[in-house]
């Protein structure tokens, strides 16, 4: 009676244990607020996967930076402090330099060359190699939209902007295609963006066009120029225990929930930009012209050259470029 006990005790115990393996939640860091289009799509994930793998994988969100700004709890989650974040091109690029030639200037020439470029598998390969050799993976993407050029004073071309001083993300790649642009790189806050147009510490910006009519920009940037340059990705990271937590089956049912929300927020990103700039065309008096892109593509070319000389990129912008027929 005592050994058939003893048994049974045993067998709860690996049951349990089991169970504690296979079943948990993890925390996902990010820096923007819950109610932001990345904060929406996170959320309508999150409820995808405890769906699917019947509460076993949870996530709980720490939204607005309550963990840290994106370098800092990118580097936690190199130790495993933390399970996973959402992490910029421009930010994860500091750590996985093979990210850089996704924020090469017209690496995406479409959305639908962006998408093919994004789920290539190739691509994928290439990224999870380089992204492990740093003990991070890659889970999934979300997608903002192109980038372009808004001013404070008309621009019409590529000549224009000449010596204009342009804020810019601190990435290398960004300050260096602002440059090649014939720009100046100027660093400055996105939270002092607006003050900074205002009082001509800046003359304007390279972002998202849709930023002239959410933070009203175009209230003091009224030309906004469509060159559509890079296309930067929200990428969601996890630390390198957490495929092994997660067990190889319910990271199948993830990856293929997260793969539905990066292919949707391609869609909702080109939409809301064009909604949003037309607020800013409408409301705010935003001026936009279309522009030849061909000088602007010209000038960032050195750009690949160097990126196909770096062993750290070689394979990427290899894989980028079978994808895309170049």
């Amino acid at each position: 009676m005592g050994i058939t006990l003893r048994l049974i005790t045993a067998a709860l115990a690996v049951a349990v244990s089991a169970v504690s393996v296979h079943a948990a939640t993890f925390r996902i860091a990010t820096n923007v607020t819950e109610d932001s289009t990345a904060g929406k799509l996170l959320a309508e994930f999150s409820e995808a996967v405890t769906a699917r793998t019947e509460g076993r994988v949870k996530f709980k969100m720490f939204h607005n930076g309550v963990l840290g700004e994106q370098a800092q709890y990118l580097q936690q989650i190199q130790t495993g402090a933390i399970d996973a974040g959402l992490v910029n091109s421009g930010t994860l690029e500091t750590v996985v330099p093979a990210v850089g030639v996704m924020n090469l200037p017209y690496a995406f020439r479409s959305s639908e060359e962006y998408a093919k470029v994004m789920t290539d598998p190739n691509i994928l390969k290439t990224l999870e190699t380089a992204s492990r050799a740093q003990k991070i993976n890659v889970l999934g993407f979300l997608s903002s939209g192109f980038r372009s050029i808004y001013t404070t004073k008309p621009v019409k071309d590529f000549a224009g902007l000449k010596g204009l001083k342009l804020r810019s993300i601190a990435s290398p790649t960004y300050t260096e295609m602002v440059s090649l642009f014939g720009a100046v790189p100027t660093p400055l806050p996105f939270g002092e963006l607006y003050s900074g147009l205002q009082a001509g510490v800046v003359d304007g910006a390279e972002g998202g066009l849709a930023g002239l009519w959410v933070a009203k920009f175009g209230e003091v940037a009224k030309y906004a120029l469509v060159t559509n340059h890079t296309r930067l990705t929200d990428f969601i990271v996890t630390s390198a225990e957490f495929n092994e937590k997660v067990g190889k089956q319910d990271l199948a049912l993830l990856q293929e929930e997260f793969q539905k929300v990066s292919l949707k927020s391609i869609k909702f990103a080109d939409q809301t930009e064009a909604d949003q700039l037309a607020q800013a065309v409408a409301k705010l008096g935003v001026t936009v012209t279309q522009t030849d892109l061909a000088p602007f593509m010209a000038a960032v070319s050195p750009m690949y050259e160097k990126a196909r000389g770096d062993a750290a990129k070689r394979p990427m912008i290899e894989a980028l470029f079978t994808a895309t027929g170049r």
